[in-house]
């Protein structure tokens, strides 16, 4: 298929334009691929949809700085009129609030934004329930900058803050700051074994694992999200304090300098202490069952991997105030750091 015109379809519903890329434009960037393909949208909305999953490059995620290939394909998502969110959604868990800004406590299981089967009770839908009685005013009255759009996001069992910006300027504002590396995100860990070391940091490039590698030896059958060290990968850096250690586990704090996917569980992954309970880095077969059973967990499986975004903190774009935001380790995070203290420590 050759590239299509340029434009933003203006269909009732959520649409997706694939793009094959063609030799002459192989070997660009992404983000610039996508200013000659698509030369009515600004390269910040284009960058916007790399980073929010609204475009895919193959089937998958990628970074505004890879690289296009002859062939490749991307698909773009683009959103219809806004419509009013459902009224049933759940109030989300609010731990910050400004004019600006919505911060959330995420719980284990929950998704940041829909995606395949899961179209309700995302964070994004109910945030934006939760504003609709301000943003749903300015956007009738033309103010299509008025629309809550994730900040970050989280892995479906990885629970803590995601942020919200309430507008488009706010979301420029914080993409800035996070391309500058001025926001500061830690996470909370318990991962397999004893780390020896007090501290330190896994500076290794992380990238896709190959295609059609087997995930559990069977033939055909792999994990299509999972992500490896390797010297071809986007450079990843993780620094991290042990709090502390049993036997068995190690609990430590994981701070990501870079934001590459499923970042801390392939750099804990990597040296031999994969996070407790991960379904996909722990053991892959784990993540083949669940998938196999229409992604949904039995007793057989992890209730969810020991991963929790419990801070962040940022010079506030706005007020020029330090804001910081923390979310307290859930319940089953309290029952793993209670078993641990009734265990051997070093």
């Amino acid at each position: 298929m050759s590239e299509p015109a340029a434009g933003t379809p203006t269909a009732s519903g959520p649409r997706s334009t694939t793009v094959r890329v063609l030799p002459e434009r192989a070997g660009l960037r992404a983000d610039a691929f996508f200013c000659l393909a698509f030369p009515l949208i600004s390269r910040t909305r284009m960058r916007q949809k790399i980073q929010q999953g609204e475009a895919l490059l193959n089937g998958r995620r990628f970074a505004t700085s890879a690289r296009v290939h002859e062939g490749d394909v991307i698909a773009v998502t683009w959103r219809g009129p806004v419509q009013e969110p459902d009224p049933g959604e759940t109030p989300p868990a609010i731990l910050h609030e400004d004019e600006w800004f919505v911060a959330v406590d995420k719980s284990a299981g929950q998704t940041s934004h829909p995606a395949g089967a899961v179209q309700s009770g995302t964070v994004i839908q109910q945030v934006r329930r939760h504003l609709w009685p301000v943003t749903g005013g300015r956007l009738s009255g033309g103010d299509r900058t008025a629309w809550p759009t994730l900040v970050n996001r989280l892995d479906r069992f990885t629970s803590g803050i995601v942020l919200v910006a309430k507008t488009g300027p706010a979301l420029a504002a914080m993409q800035t700051l996070r391309e500058r590396g001025l926001l500061e995100r830690r996470y909370l860990a318990v991962v397999e074994g004893r780390v020896p070391d007090d501290g330190g940091i896994i500076d290794t490039p992380i990238g896709s694992a190959p295609v059609g590698e087997p995930a559990d030896g069977e033939s055909g059958t792999t994990v299509g999200i999972r992500m490896t060290v390797t010297p071809d990968g986007l450079p990843s850096r993780t620094e991290y304090r042990v709090v502390e250690r049993s036997r068995d586990y190690t609990v430590l704090h994981a701070v990501p300098r870079t934001g590459r996917q499923h970042q801390i569980r392939v750099h804990f992954a990597s040296i031999g202490h994969p996070v407790v309970g991960d379904l996909i880095y722990k053991d892959p077969a784990l993540f083949l069952r669940y998938w196999r059973n229409g992604c949904r967990l039995d007793e057989s499986l992890p209730t969810r991997h020991l991963l929790h975004a419990e801070r962040l903190a940022f010079d506030h774009p706005f007020t020029g105030g330090r804001l910081v935001i923390e979310a307290p380790a859930p319940g089953d995070f309290a029952a793993v750091l209670a078993t641990l203290a009734s265990t051997s420590r070093s």
